[in-house]
């Protein structure tokens, strides 16, 4: 091959290179502004259908997410849409060089358009450095749609960036009370044994949940939903008193769902 020829494969082929080691934030941000997607490794407890819904893995497969909003389907739902395992895309939107929202896919994950830079898989390193430095550092709606791919992320120490997410009294309740509101979903997958659904079940929830509502009237529910977290033998009333502390935010929650989850 002559001199010259080498020369401009060099030109063609070093940038590119060049590009590909980038640390994944860099690249994100130098895109300006447009909708870039990558893909990294999730838990194998994640599950989803690739694009409109997937399981975080903390309730079971038949608790999914819709466009955000968090659905329990009952264990006779015939029409419920397999939930497969997979990778897991995020889809970041950035306005000159700045995270504004994220969005969340898991499971067999469809080719996309061309609107959105898709820069493929990435380490679970990678993904979780930038990842966090958005949770911690970004602003509004990027840092608590930063949450959610944490958790799912394949061998990310979650709970300890979760509890001092949920602690941060810089930020807004939202943000405090996602972090919180899954902290109190994975404490519960601790508990032994299995939750029963029938009527005398129902109504031992709703009384957990009635005192839970004492907080809309200035008053203090935390130290008995905490009584009840830890002692009550029934399972299915320990799980209602951990969701109801969940979105309290209160810091004394907050400490029973580290405590649950060390180690985990």
């Amino acid at each position: 091959m002559y001199p010259t020829t080498r020369f401009a494969l060099a030109l063609i082929v070093f940038p590119s290179l060049l590009t590909a080691q980038k640390p994944l934030a860099e690249r994100l941000r130098g895109a300006g502004t447009r909708t870039i997607a990558f893909s990294a490794k999730a838990r194998p407890d994640a599950c989803g259908d690739g694009s409109t819904s997937y399981s975080d893995g903390l309730s079971g497969p038949r608790t999914r997410y819709y466009d955000g909003l968090l659905l329990t389907h009952a264990p006779w739902d015939t029409h419920l849409a397999p939930c497969e395992p997979g990778l897991m895309r995020v889809s970041v939107r950035m306005v000159e060089g700045s995270p504004s929202w994220l969005r969340l896919a898991v499971g067999p994950l469809p080719v996309l358009g061309d609107t959105v830079l898709d820069l493929g898989l990435v380490s679970t390193r990678e993904a979780g450095e930038f990842l966090q430095s958005v949770a911690r550092g970004g602003e509004g709606r990027a840092a608590v749609d930063a949450l959610m791919p944490l958790v799912v992320l394949d061998s990310f120490p979650r709970w300890d960036l979760l509890a001092v997410a949920a602690r941060d009294s810089t930020r807004m309740q939202r943000y405090r009370r996602r972090a919180s509101d899954l902290m109190a979903r994975a404490a519960s997958g601790t508990l032994p044994g299995e939750s029963v659904d029938d009527d005398a079940a129902g109504l031992r929830r709703e009384a957990v949940y009635a005192l839970a509502r004492k907080q809309e009237r200035n008053e203090d529910p935390v130290p008995q939903l905490l009584d009840i977290a830890k002692t009550n033998p029934h399972r299915d009333v320990r799980v209602a008193a951990l969701y109801s502390l969940g979105q309290t935010g209160d810091a004394r929650a907050i400490d029973l769902f580290a405590s649950m989850l060390r180690g985990r």
